[in-house]
């Protein structure tokens, strides 16, 4: 992983702050604080937050290492570029029909909500930080963006789970700060202006990434097949080229 890698993670969450508030801005008012403990339960909400979304790129990093899913990298990274492009549209609203692949997910939500229901209302931090480590698995285009992002960079379950963290932690701004202070944020957030940034910025992410996909942009990672059979062919070269070379080595040594 590198530090570009892990910068656009944090970017990719940072650019749907847009769609964000259009999916969970109502989850995250509803996450505002009891009496008596403003940033305690909050912040315990959206670190489970993050919690959650580790887990599941440390999940998908753990599959890397026993599946070839490096034969599957530039599908991937393709996927997760044509799905930045489609979040990027919806919140434009342009075109909803990132909504259709939201909606399969929706098993998955309907199967964990009675989970969370029984957390309600939340007593302690820790049903906090539960209800939040739960949120993480909601049905979400950008996630899953992340989540094939993270499947064709990550090669280990701590890259995976670092990798998904970043991007929860580019969310923060936006949903963290919609949890605390409440409408105001919520209202710039869904500010026409804003969402149009937003929506541009994770279209233009998504094309750039479709183009460092594509052979012509040189960044594409070609192996040499072994050939067992390839006969080593003598170099002749020059006897003072030999001198030289012997040399060179010489000095390299001392």
């Amino acid at each position: 992983m590198t530090g570009t890698e892990a910068t656009s993670a944090l970017l990719l969450g940072l650019a749907g702050a847009g769609h964000c508030m259009g999916m969970c801005g109502g989850l995250a008012l509803a996450f505002r604080a009891p009496e008596g403990s403003r940033w305690s339960f909050p912040v315990a909400y959206h670190g489970g937050r993050l919690l959650g979304y580790a887990s599941i790129g440390g999940f998908i990093g753990s599959v890397a290492l026993f599946l070839p899913i490096t034969h599957w990298t530039f599908y991937l990274r393709v996927l997760a570029a044509l799905l930045l492009i489609a979040v990027g549209l919806h919140t434009l609203k342009l075109w909803t029909g990132i909504t259709a692949l939201e909606r399969l997910g929706g098993g998955l939500w309907r199967a964990i909500n009675p989970v969370v229901s029984a957390f309600m209302p939340p007593k302690h931090w820790g049903h906090a930080m539960t209800m939040g480590a739960l949120w993480g698995f909601m049905p979400c285009g950008l996630v899953y963006s992340a989540l094939a992002w993270s499947a064709a960079t990550a090669t280990g379950p701590f890259e995976g789970a670092f990798l998904m963290g970043l991007f929860g932690a580019g969310t923060l701004p936006a949903m963290l700060g919609t949890t605390l202070a409440g409408q105001q944020a919520l209202r710039v957030m869904r500010h026409t202006g804003f969402r149009s940034l937003m929506g541009v910025t994770l279209i233009m992410m998504g094309l750039w990434s479709l183009w460092l996909a594509t052979p012509l942009s040189g960044h594409e990672h070609r192996s040499v097949p072994h050939n067992p059979h390839q006969e080593l062919k003598p170099q002749h070269t020059d006897p003072s080229d030999r001198h030289h070379a012997s040399t060179r080595i010489g000095g390299a040594l001392w």
